[in-house]
């Protein structure tokens, strides 16, 4: 049944492919260009895709950053297809006030399609459904406005095929955050681990195990067919560019690590005694905030009273949608369960000041999910002199905490051991690994990336 309808469904978006192109008007499209731009065709256009341009995170920073690149060297106009409900004015200012940016409104344009719920994760069939998803969107972005230059910042591949068959002169170039289906995730349902993406009524059915396997299979293979559309794609650390190696194998790869906020944590200069925890993620499962919780339990557990009772964990982050807000109201409703409240306190959506008043306030900096692919937040964590404790795996293992620059974890145990070990460090063990962690994040700030950025 599954085979039939996708069957159908390719059919079904294949006339639509065929139609559009048929209809698109190039003619159109120049004066849409002269009416963005005061420069008209006599620039070229590069297009974004990048639908929560708004929401303050990681992947924003890098638009923002490559925006900023391109204003600078002026050979370019720029749009951005977003799904915000704001204007662009707004869109700018929060930029330039979260990320320390200089974007101007000159040769920008944020062109608003509005369909974010084509983008938005189902309950079943995900991968299948988001695939589908952003060819729609893909579609209703190009019938808006045809660039140039089509660049996916956020991590929508399939829209590459839409692109490509319907505007074949246009650039088409990619910067990878993560893998949209990898090895591991495969590996993960062939050896039945339970994760937040393979829940245990798979793992515990022989045969719907075979029937995902089956599935992760298939996309893997549609997957790596979205590499042969790009000119060349841009990874964002060690882990990503293995596995994109893997997948897209004869694609051109150029591993660009992510901009970070390095010179404004760089500024604190007195470091606490204070055993402040401080952990840095967006509210999303993968994250795994829960498990941060148990960290705590486990350290109020253990530890005398008169030591415990002085530990502090901040989760800070944001929150991008409904279920995110759901998911923070779950965290809470746990901390408040098992009688946690005053060892910690959650804050969504702070303003970037408030963000820096915390960092440089604490003295660990906790990270918990697994597969990190890169870790923005670990490195801002590393520059505002905490001392980070962090997953084993991708980003923090092979970029980021290498050398013995933080403390790398497997599980529940590792995590409460190494918080531990912090906590009885001397002064003078403490201040070495602060100046390493220091000395690691300078590697990756905003001057790198923007040096490095180039289309």
């Amino acid at each position: 049944m599954l085979i039939y309808c996708t069957l159908f469904s390719i059919v079904i978006l294949s006339c639509l492919i065929f139609y559009k192109r048929f209809t698109l008007s190039k003619k159109r499209a120049q004066r849409k260009q002269q009416e963005y731009f005061e420069t008209g065709l006599s620039k070229q256009t590069v297009a974004f895709l990048h639908p929560h341009c708004n929401a303050g995170g990681g992947g924003e920073k890098v638009l923002m950053c490559m925006i900023e690149k391109l204003q600078k060297k002026q050979k370019h106009n720029i749009v951005v297809y977003s799904a915000e409900e704001v204007d662009d004015q707004q869109i700018i200012d929060k930029a330039n006030t979260r990320f320390s940016t200089h974007i101007n409104n000159q040769d920008l344009k944020f062109i608003p399609i509005l369909n974010r719920q084509l983008l938005e994760p189902k309950k079943r069939f995900t991968l299948l459904l988001q695939i589908f998803g952003q060819m729609r969107y893909a579609l209703k972005c190009i019938n808006s406005f045809q660039p140039d230059i089509f660049l996916d910042s956020t991590g929508l591949p399939f829209t590459f095929f839409i692109v490509k068959l319907l505007l074949p002169n246009v650039r088409v170039i990619a910067y990878v955050h993560y893998p949209f289906i990898s090895t591991d995730m495969i590996s993960q349902v062939e050896k039945k681990e339970a994760r937040y993406n393979n829940d245990d009524e798979i793992t515990k059915s022989e045969g719907k195990t075979k029937l995902k396997l089956w599935y992760y299979k298939f996309l893997f293979f549609f997957y790596s067919l979205c590499g042969k559309m790009v000119e060349f794609a841009y990874v964002n650390s060690t882990w990503t560019y293995n596995h994109m190696k893997q997948t897209w194998k004869s694609t051109q790869l150029i591993k660009l690590f992510p901009p970070c906020q390095v010179d404004a944590f760089m500024k604190r200069k007195q470091f606490t005694n204070q055993f402040i925890i401080i952990s840095f993620a967006q509210f999303r499962p993968e994250k795994q905030h829960l498990l941060q919780i148990e960290i705590i339990e486990a350290l109020v557990d253990r530890l005398p009273s008169e030591i415990s009772q002085s530990i502090k964990l901040y989760m800070i982050g944001s929150c991008r949608n409904a279920d995110d807000d759901l998911l923070f109201q779950t965290i809470q409703d746990t901390i408040n369960r098992k009688n946690l409240q005053d060892y910690i306190s959650m804050h969504k959506n702070l303003p970037f000041q408030e963000i820096q008043k915390f960092l440089t306030s604490g003295m660990i900096g906790l990270h918990t999910m697994e597969y990190e692919h890169f870790g923005i937040t670990l490195v801002e964590m590393l520059a505002a002199g905490l001392i980070v404790v962090a997953h084993n795996s991708a980003g923090p293992k092979l970029d980021i905490l290498a050398n013995d620059v933080g403390f790398l974890c497997e599980n529940l145990e590792d995590y409460v051991l190494s918080i531990v070990r912090i906590m009885q460090l001397t002064d003078e063990d403490r201040s070495r690994y602060q100046l390493m962690g220091r000395k690691q994040a300078v590697n990756f700030s905003d001057e790198s990336f923007k040096d490095l950025f180039n289309i």
